[in-house]
């Protein structure tokens, strides 16, 4: 039995500086007694330590409950994939790493399911072998060099061997030239006999340096998948699937794949804890579209999210024709346009509106229902929704319902009367967001920023800007945190707290 040991840390020719996130959970799992250890492409442990690419970290199965408790001491948090199918055994967590603002994907094994590329449906008796015998790497436990080399001859050989997994060997040329090179560099021959005995004496170890040899020659593909297919014979007992049920389950992975890359979708995943509607919310030129498409960009990497502008629906069926009369009547009535309307209200305290502006209020509300509904339908099952903008509880406040009790109770017209009431009724109906953040900026920053902008269409006016910087009743929501943030301060530090807030409110 080959003894277990921790042998001191290595380096590379350069430094490892983990992520504070990924160190603080490398603490976390020791401070636990947590058997754990880094082990796919260790070749380019810097980037995984750094979270430019995910971990993958192989967990004693005994010591799940240990890891678990350390991922969670941390804040990291479980996901599942939407468009991959479920390996058992094999979970995601992502963090946050405050610091830089960099998401975490952390792949927790409690298997070593390897093979092919597609759905990894070999299930060979590794564990321990990974397990017994680690090296540290700034901080981060890897399996012997040893052990390493014959996780990647054998999955090689299997590759070689499996039509869709050829086909990409193919494609890729050399790229696995390098993991090669640096794992027979210096590498101990009697300890790879003596794992493989112990360990899988289903490959013996002139097969085995059959194929350290076709692969380090660089050998006609021929000759590999011959031995590749010698290599699934001997290993067949820990196949996951039947042949037709593999061939099947491929099949239906590969046409999914090729589905997401065709309509431009991404493997996406989402929190098991479900999603969230994440309202930005603030007057004009205070940063909204902006941070919501870096909230966007942020989350996306990992998790499925989806910005929406509620200030400016979509037009549903029924609003859509009488949408088309707004222009006309914009150029017979230049008088009652929205914002002078808007601005009278406020300036005179006026009570007197428009039949056209009360029916435009109505459509509006209309359209931001369904809008709301259907992100809010999405968020329950999962999804991430930035809105830009979001009615609040109070009445008379910036995208909410416009028409307070003492103004309908004022009207004498019944028609206009029970257009108002629709309109409130309507806004009632929309569910509440999960977090908003409220962004706040001084008026005459916000007049600079609007005439700096390169939005589409024409620029809002600086009147405009100003009437909505001085809106009387200022949003309330009764049901939802609200987290004032001052878009004055430098960028980057607000986006990494921001980051921080929305993290801890999925």
């Amino acid at each position: 039995m080959i003894a277990t040991q921790q042998k001191p840390d290595e380096t590379f020719a350069t430094d490892i500086e983990p992520l504070g996130k990924i160190s603080a959970l490398l603490e976390q799992a020791h401070r636990q007694g947590a058997r754990f250890c880094h082990w796919k492409t260790n070749l380019d442990i810097d980037k995984a330590l750094t979270g430019i690419d995910d971990l993958d970290l192989l967990v004693s199965e005994s010591d799940a409950g240990k890891f678990e408790i350390a991922l969670l001491n941390e804040q990291y948090k479980e996901a599942e994939s939407i468009t991959s199918r479920f390996q058992p055994g094999i979970f995601h967590f992502l963090a946050n790493d405050d610091a830089s603002g960099r998401l975490i994907n952390a792949h927790v094994h409690l298997h070593t399911l390897t093979g092919d590329h597609f759905i990894k449906s070999w299930a060979l008796p590794f564990e321990k072998m990974l397990l017994d015998d680690t090296r540290k790497i700034a901080g981060m436990p890897l399996p012997s060099r040893e052990a390493e080399l014959i996780i990647y001859v054998v999955r090689s050989m299997i590759k070689h061997a499996s039509l869709f997994d050829f086909l990409l060997i193919v494609k890729g040329g050399k790229s696995g030239s390098r993991e090669y090179d640096h794992l027979t560099d210096g590498i101990d021959m009697a300890r790879v006999r003596a794992l493989l005995q112990r360990h899988l004496p289903e490959i013996d170890f002139d097969l085995f340096q059959r194929a350290m040899t076709l692969l380090g020659d660089n050998a006609a593909l021929s000759q590999k998948v011959r031995l590749g297919r010698r290599f699934k014979k001997r290993l067949r007992k820990f196949r996951r699937y039947g042949a037709i049920t593999q061939t099947t389950i491929t099949t239906m992975a590969v046409l999914r794949m090729a589905w997401n890359r065709l309509v431009h979708r991404h493997k996406h995943m989402t929190l098991r804890n479900g999603g969230r509607i994440i309202a930005l919310i603030g007057p004009q030129a205070t940063g909204k579209s902006t941070i919501a498409a870096e909230l966007k960009k942020w989350l996306g990497v990992e998790l499925a999210v989806t910005t929406l502008h509620a200030g400016k629906p979509p037009r549903t069926w029924v609003t859509l024709l009488p949408s088309l009369a707004i222009p006309l009547a914009r150029k017979l009535m230049p008088g009652k346009a929205t914002v002078k309307i808007e601005k009278d209200a406020i300036d005179n305290n006026s009570r007197k509106f428009p039949l056209i502006f009360i029916i435009r209020k109505v459509m509006l509300a209309w359209d931001r229902r369904a809008l709301l509904q259907k992100a809010w339908r999405r968020a329950r099952n999962g999804k991430i929704i930035v809105s830009d903008r979001y009615p609040s509880d109070l009445v008379g406040a910036i995208d909410g319902a416009t028409f307070r009790d003492e103004v309908i109770e004022a009207e004498r017209s019944p028609l206009k009367r029970a257009l108002m009431k629709l309109e409130r009724r309507i806004y009632d109906d929309i569910c509440p967001p999960d977090l908003v953040l409220e962004l706040t900026v001084s008026t005459e920053k916000a007049i600079e920023r609007n005439l700096k902008r390169n939005k589409k269409g024409p620029k809002q006016t600086t009147d405009y800007v100003r009437l909505r910087h001085s809106m009387k009743y200022k949003p309330v929501f009764h049901d939802t945190p609200v987290v004032k943030i001052s878009t004055d301060e430098d960028f980057d530090e607000m986006m990494l707290k921001i980051k921080q807030i929305v993290w801890a409110a999925l």
